[in-house]
Parts: C-alpha cells; structure tokens; sequence
C-alpha cells in the first residue's frame, strides 16, 4: 500500500530535478559506453559494431514503446488502466524484438551476434519505461531518477570490466543487461507497485483499442528514428565500418541537446494534457513557447562550449586518433536540435490525440532523407549524415508545428 506521501507526490520542480538528474547520470553513463569501447579498442571496428547496434536500437525501442508512455502520462480521463498499460507494453516489446531481429539479420550479417545482444539489453530498459510512467502519473518522478542513475551506474560499471577482462562487445552487452534487470526486479516493479496495480492484464478488445488509437504514432515513432539511422547506413555502405565508427563516437556528444530537452518538457506532458483538457489554449500556446526557446538557449550554449571545449574533450576521451573527426560536431548539433522539436511537437499532438498528423509529418521527414543523405554524404563525406538528418527533420517539425497550433485553435477555447 502506498502511503500519504506517495499519494501526494512531488512538485513539478522536483520531478522535474529528480527526472533531469536521472537521465543526464543514465546518458551520460550511456555515452561512455561508446567512449569505453573506442578508447580499449585498437580501431573503431568495435565502435562501428556498438553504432550499428544502437542505431538499430533505435529502430526498435519506438516500436517496442508504441507511444504508449505519452499516451499514458498524458491520460487524464483513466481510458485505460497502468494494469493494461503495463501489459500491452509486453506485448509490444516481443513483437519488436522479433521484427528488429530479422531487421539484424538481413541488413547486419558482420555485426548480428552484439545488434541482438543489445536488443536484449533494450527489452529491460523499455519494460522499466512503461514503470516510470505509473510514477509520472503519481507525480513520483524521484522514483525515475534513482532507478535511472542505478541504471546508469552500474550498467556502466559492469560493461566496462567485462569489455576490459574479454575484449568481447557481446559479453559486455550481456553483463549491463543483467544490472538492468536487477534494477527492474529490485526497485522499480516493487516502487510502481506501491502506487498502482501494475500486475499485467488486458483484454483482447483492450489491446486492439490500445493498438489501434497509437498506431500512428508508433508508426511515426518508428520513422523518427529510422530518418537518421537510415543516414547513418548510408555512410556504413558508402564508407566502410570505421567512418561509421568515429561519426558516432563523436555523435555521443552532440545528442546532448535532443536528452536536455526532453528533460524538459517530458515532466510537463501532464500540465499540456491538463491545459487541453480545460481547453486554456493561451496557457498551452505560452508554455509551448517557453519550451521552444529554451531549446533554442541549450543549443546555443552547448554550440559554444564546443567551438571553445570541443577538440580538447574528444582528444582527451577518445585519443590523438579522433582529431581528424572534430569538424564533425558542430553540424551534429543542428541535426539533434532538429531532432529535439520534432520528437516535441510529436508529442504535443500525442496529448491533443492527433496521430494522424504525426504520421504525416515523419513520412515527409522519411522519404526527404534518401536523397538527402546519398547527396550530401557524396559531398560533405561523414558530415552529410547530419545535414541530410537536420534538413529532414526540419521538413517534418515545420508541419508538426503547423499541426499542433491549428489543433489547439481547434479545440481550445480563446482567453482574452
């Protein structure tokens, strides 16, 4: 049973702080995987394997997500229980897995045995999310943190003594995956627990609605991530493994901005929900606006550091090796903040329950990266994965913006 306190939760502040410091600990210690691997590896062969893993990886945690985390925190009126959510979060993470592993098979034969291992590693982690939303519902985002910054800690931890002892990225993989677990089985199942019936159940007709109301957004999830991971492929084909290899190992600092501002308006998507809900339309255009320049400011004062800081942190995580590969980075950041109003806007139009505009946005963002990336990566060599990236997304977010301003002028009534 959970206690006054639970029930009564935590200010938005807190939340807010608890959540940002779990997730810069959890990224951060996410980071270093890439630098751990770069730095005790004699070439970038591994670090191109763990790339191809990630971004396949990326591929894969939309579909297994399904949006329901959104659709979740952002559900004010109870359509659906945390029971269901939990249980139609099962459903989707082995349906997932099963597509992104055949995904493996056929279009990463060198690298399969570690792509898959990962993809057992990101089973856990979608699983915890689902967890960490039944603590956003309670206003209980200190819950998150701490399971975030034990995630990150020890998953790290154990990756970088196995990777040390064996030279093995698989083994490596398999070793933060059960840190992962035990952080699952520990704390968070048994702190959801407390504020909610998490035990998985749904009905058939539950999970069809569920499905059915968040395919768009699933879909478009998926293309998201697809966008620049299809970029990124471009590149592995084009230039081999190892450009592959250093792009994104110089990439792990440029996806700063996309994290900082989702740990930003992520513990807000209940104040829009609720905001729609009363139909305050000036109160949602408002907060909107706040969130849009406070992107804006991280990625300016992130763009500095790293015109100042940039070459010097590289060379001192990943080597004289990765001094070729600094003109890389700062084009990285328009292609992350980019990235960062897209996955915004999309969520905003998740809370107003707009998925089809969302769809629409990712498939024009989709389609614009093919030639975008050939052309660009033939001209600008491993910098056209962020040009063809940033340009992409752009596409898409204008039309998201388009959309989500005319959704709330459509159902939000105007206050002087």
């Amino acid at each position: 049973m959970s206690t006054v306190e639970e029930r009564e939760g935590k200010s938005i502040g807190q939340n807010m702080a608890w959540y940002s410091a779990g997730s810069i600990v959890y990224l951060a210690c996410q980071w270093f995987l890439s630098v751990v691997v770069a730095r005790m590896s004699a070439g970038f062969d591994d670090a191109g394997a763990l790339a191809l893993a990630m971004s396949i990886g990326n591929i894969f945690t939309p579909l297994a997500y399904y949006n329901t985390r959104t659709y979740q925190v952002s559900d004010v009126k109870g359509e659906y229980s945390n029971s269901q959510y939990v249980a139609f979060r099962l459903v989707t993470t082995f349906a997932a897995f099963v597509v992104c592993v055949v995904y493996a098979a056929l279009t990463a034969e060198s690298a399969v045995v570690p792509v898959i291992a990962f993809l057992v590693y990101k089973i856990v982690v979608v699983i915890i999310d689902i967890l960490h939303g039944v603590d956003q519902q309670h206003s209980r985002l200190d819950y998150a943190g701490i399971s975030l910054i034990a995630q990150g800690g020890t998953s790290l931890g154990f990756f970088t003594l196995v990777f040390w002892l064996t030279q093995s990225l698989t083994l490596a993989i398999c070793a933060m995956t059960i840190t992962a677990f035990l952080v699952l089985c520990l704390f968070d199942w048994r702190m959801a627990g407390r504020l909610d019936d998490i035990r998985p159940q749904i009905g058939r007709a539950e999970a069809l609605s569920l499905a059915k109301v968040c395919l768009p957004a699933v879909l478009s999830g998926v293309l998201c991530s697809a966008t620049i991971t299809v970029s990124r492929q471009f590149l592995f084909v084009m230039e081999g493994e190892s450009s592959l290899g250093s792009y994104a190992s110089v990439a792990t600092l440029a996806v700063i901005v996309q994290m900082a501002a989702s740990y930003i308006y992520n513990p807000l998507l209940g104040t829009f929900a609720t905001l729609a809900d009363k139909r305050d339309g000036v109160s949602l255009r408002r907060l909107i606006s706040r969130v849009c320049i406070a992107i804006v400011g991280i990625t300016l004062v992130v763009s500095l550091l790293f015109w100042q800081f940039g070459e010097w942190g590289l060379k001192l995580l990943f080597g004289e090796k990765i001094a070729p590969f600094v003109d890389l980075l700062q084009p990285m950041l328009l292609c992350t903040a980019a990235t960062a109003y897209l996955w915004f806007f999309m969520d905003l139009l998740i809370v107003l329950r707009r998925m089809k505009e969302v769809l629409v946005g990712n498939v024009v963002a989709f389609v614009a990266v093919f030639p975008l990336s050939y052309g660009l990566i033939m001209t600008c060599g491993a910098n056209g994965v962020s040009f063809a990236g940033a340009i992409a997304y752009a596409l898409g977010c204008v039309l998201l913006a388009r959309y989500t301003f005319s959704a709330i002028g459509a159902c939000c009534k105007r206050v002087d």
